[in-house]
């Protein structure tokens, strides 16, 4: 660090005090100190995982077995002998110890700035950044029961600034008179302080490279500034004596990383195109170079002669998979020998690592096979680094689903309100989409998917269907019945790991519409024109309500001209869509069930039975015997009215006739309108010669009330007919149809109102038919 920099750092004269000062007792055994938080407070384990392997100093026994978790969303900091500190990734950082005997955890206070140092010291400070304290506490984590040492660095020097801790040794740079800065050591000795000045340090400006340190040595980073010549000075703990000194080549502003082990030296040299990092070992002039991939920032260690690497993982958003580019994976953590140039790859990804005061290296990263946590990287029996996961998070580094929120079965009147799905998943750092396809038309529609929530390291993601056909985002056509296979895709916004896909299915289902042949639940009119041709008309509700638009025209086919009487029964042949019936000049009845498709709306026609030319008048859809299930209705020549209850058998569709009434030779149209007023079951309206339109209410056993007068001049329309709920308010409606090329083709809707004394509201004129449509009969 050049002097500049320092001088920014530097504490102003007011902070100055005349005195070194300790104020608790130290109970100090070896150069540790035993103190711990005195308002810490210690919560129960935070979690239960695999059996994990503490690492050990190198006097110690065998390694203990224990079960703890690495906090979510956390980055290490430091590791000890007894446990390790994590640092969460949020706003307002926690700085947390966990042990490994039992995995319970030690909240540090809030307000502190923290850091540790390769043991189980802990070290708090009193300024949002800890370089900048001047009131230090630290704390032997080892100990639960001592109250943390207190230091005052103000006696040190008018100017000071802390860089670091190695177990109880703090590292210090103070400014000197003559203006330059030199490392302290300020170590607890028997009660009392102890602060050595680091001897042989190299002229210039040098500063304490934070990440470079084992529980041994540290290494400083020295230069007269930015664009001098830069040297690192690695310092023995023991000695406080310099005991290694290496000049670096290159650009120096490029040059602050370093790393050091008890036994080598790494630094960066690099130029524009090349990224070098030279290894030298401790005591000789040997020197060993490794190219090495990527940029500057990377998690860079030594482990022996062993250079650790890895790109840490980012958490923010890459170029984006909706541009047809998946996000780019950071390269996996490696490690490369100085002296034989093997590569040996560790885990799948790191975003942070600490020394371990056995020489070994804790790393927070993962593997697809063993998941996210808190690995130790240590060299093997053969003389290579292998990685061992100590404390896991319990969350998989290949991202998985853990449960979702899909409704198994949707209503229509869900459909009408939207429905609302989501999805929970193991890790929030995902480019997430959604498919709909609705399995028998092949619809599909893909949304991208939003957090809606969640722990920082999980993502409830989750989409808002507004109910709406699968054509196109901003359709407004009401949703096909019928199953739907629902996928979402999450891809790691860093590539780590395989891209989630899960699958599942859900229905949608509404009551059998009288005249919804694509199975929307919103009715179709189907019309032929004068050379036989049949088409089919989708409608929906406008946006007011009020009437209906098109949504849809499909070519049914030709050769409809064979028949003279045809009609809509809704759905009398079992199956999920409304059905038709078509008689042939011959009196032949054939039934066409209904497919669902909006192109191919029907079957293959089955042959019903003969005998039907005796009728003028055929009706059908409403259920008027109250079994669930729609009847026809048909009046002979003679006025007599017979009733056709529905079976559900498509092979079979009607019972046997039943007489029901006289008199219906004075109506020249008849129309099943469904259940116009909430009474017992389905009703009919007829209109009479002279155009005016009667009601003849259901009461449930195929009889009919009383027939009540709707109004009068209806003769104007050639076809009327009992469409069903047409503007979605749930009540039955009726759809008037004029046809003919002069004068011009229409259609007006005749909204329900559920009072059967006036059932309809006033005429309102749309443009359901298309204008070119020339239509002789609709039904």
């Amino acid at each position: 660090m050049n002097h500049t920099r320092a001088q920014e750092h530097k504490h102003r004269p007011g902070r100055r005090l005349t005195a070194l000062a300790v104020t608790a007792v130290l109970a100090a055994t070896g150069g540790t100190l035993a103190a711990v938080p005195a308002t810490a407070a210690t919560s129960g384990s935070n979690g239960t995982g695999t059996t994990a392997t503490v690492p050990a100093n190198a006097a110690d026994a065998a390694p203990q077995e224990a079960t703890v978790r690495f906090p979510l969303s956390a980055e290490i900091v430091s590791a000890g002998i007894t446990g390790f500190l994590s640092r969460s990734n949020a706003t307002t950082p926690e700085y947390r110890w966990t042990r490994y005997a039992d995995g319970t955890s030690t909240v540090l206070p809030a307000a502190a700035s923290v850091t540790g140092g390769v043991s189980d010291i802990v070290v708090t400070g009193d300024a949002a950044e800890i370089d900048d304290s001047r009131f230090l506490k630290v704390h032997d984590m080892a100990t639960p029961s001592a109250a943390p040492v207190e230091v005052d660095l103000a006696g040190l020097g008018a100017d000071y600034w802390f860089r670091g801790a190695i177990g109880s040794t703090l590292i210090v740079m103070v400014d000197t008179e003559e203006g330059g800065w030199l490392p302290h050591l300020v170590t607890v000795e028997g009660g009392s302080l102890t602060d050595r000045v680091v001897s042989g340090m190299p002229s210039g400006v040098c500063d304490l490279n934070a990440t470079a340190h084992t529980a041994h040595t540290v290494l400083f980073d020295c230069g007269l500034g930015y664009n001098e010549v830069r040297g690192k000075a690695v310092v023995d703990l023991a000695t406080a004596a310099v005991v290694s000194q290496h000049v670096q080549a290159g650009e120096p502003w490029r040059m602050l990383e370093s790393a050091v082990s008890d036994t080598h030296t790494a630094w960066h040299e690099a130029n524009d195109a090349d990224r070098i990092i030279q290894v030298a070992r401790r005591g000789t002039a040997e020197r060993k170079q490794i190219k090495a991939p990527g940029y500057f920032g990377d998690d860079f260690r030594l482990l022996g002669d062993w250079v650790t690497l890895g790109e840490p993982r980012s958490t923010e958003y890459g170029n984006g998979v909706y541009a047809g580019v998946a996000p780019t994976p950071p390269r996996p953590f490696v490690a490369e020998s100085a002296e034989t140039g093997e590569t040996v790859q560790l885990l799948t990804h790191a975003s942070s690592s600490a020394p371990a005061p056995d020489g070994s290296l804790m790393v927070r990263g993962g593997t697809t096979a063993m998941g996210e946590g808190l690995y130790r990287v240590a060299l093997g029996a053969n003389g290579k680094p292998a990685a061992t996961m100590v404390a896991p998070t319990g969350q998989a580094t290949a991202m998985t689903l853990l449960g979702s929120n899909v409704p198994a079965v949707i209503t229509g009147e869900q459909l009408t309100k939207g429905v609302d799905m989501s999805w929970d998943l193991s890790r929030g750092d995902a480019y997430v989409w959604a498919t709909l396809v609705h399995v028998r038309t092949g619809q599909k529609l893909q949304w991208p998917l939003v957090r809606e929530g969640g722990t920082p390291a999980r993502r409830t993601v989750g989409m808002h269907w507004n109910g709406k056909e699968l054509t196109s985002l901003d359709s407004t056509g009401p949703a096909l019945n019928g199953e739907y296979a629902w996928e979402i895709n999450a891809l790691p916004d860093d590539g780590i790991g395989p891209e989630l896909r899960a699958t599942g299915r859900f229905t949608v289902t509404r009551p059998v519409a009288p005249h919804d042949y694509n199975e929307n639940g919103t009715p179709d009119v189907l019309v032929r024109d004068a050379g036989g041709r049949l088409v089919r008309v989708g409608m929906q509700p406008s946006a007011a309500g009020d009437s209906l638009i098109r949504s849809g025209v499909s070519n049914v086919g030709p050769g409809w001209q064979v028949y003279d009487r045809m009609e809509s029964v809704g759905n009398v042949a079992g199956t999920s869509v409304s059905d038709a019936i078509a008689r042939d000049r011959s009196g032949v009845l054939w039934l066409y069930s209904g497919t669902g498709s909006a192109n191919a709306p029907f079957s293959a026609r089955k042959r019903i039975g003969g005998g039907w030319g005796i009728y003028d008048r055929i009706a059908g859809g409403s259920d008027l015997t109250n079994d669930g299930r729609a009847d026809v209705v048909a009046t002979d020549r003679t006025g007599v009215l017979w009733l056709y209850s529905g079976t559900g058998n498509a092979n079979a569709p009607f019972s046997a006739r039943k007489r029901i009434g006289g008199g219906w030779g004075v109506y020249n149209e008849i129309t099943a309108v469904g259940n116009l007023a909430g009474g017992a079951a389905g009703d009919l309206a007829a209109r009479d010669k002279d155009g005016v339109l009667w009601l003849y209410l259901g009461k449930g056993d195929g009889t009919f009330a009383s027939r009540t007068k709707i109004g009068a001049g209806w003769s104007t329309y050639t076809d009327i007919i009992g469409i069903g709920d047409g503007n979605g308010d749930g009540r039955s409606d009726l759809l008037a149809l004029k046809r003919g090329a002069s004068p011009k083709p229409g259609s007006y809707f005749y909204a329900g109102t559920g009072d059967w004394r006036a059932p309809f509201k006033g005429a309102k004129g749309n443009d359901v038919l298309p204008a070119d449509l020339s239509y002789e009969t609709g039904f």
